[in-house]
């Protein structure tokens, strides 16, 4: 995988944050920050398809969106993830995409 280094300017408060998050879960800054670039982009991404699903097909009913609300509970989305189950998620993903085992820690 390749990696481009960028340089970012953070207030100070959100910085520290992140570097006690980075420090709690054990993970560098960059791989903690590249974590929830990564989280936000999903979610950035999954609200403009829901907007185009929308748009396309119209709102859901409330019970199609209760129904829908719950499935998503069923299979865990929305529910924090732990620091051991990202890592196993990065984990499968390096692997499915062949990635030497130097690669995959992040």
């Amino acid at each position: 995988m390749a990696v481009e280094k960028l340089s970012v300017s953070l207030p100070d408060i959100v910085a520290a944050r992140a570097r006690r998050a980075a420090d709690r879960a054990g993970v560098p800054l960059s791989a903690w920050l590249a974590q929830a670039a990564e989280a936000a982009a999903d979610l950035a991404e999954a609200q403009a398809a829901a907007q185009e699903y929308a748009a396309r097909f119209g709102e859901p009913d409330p019970a199609e969106l209760a129904q829908i609300r719950a499935q998503l509970a069923e299979v865990g989305v929305g529910s924090p993830e732990s620091p051991e189950e990202a890592s196993a998620r990065a984990d499968a993903l390096a692997r499915l995409l062949g990635l030497p085992n130097e690669r995959r820690a992040g």
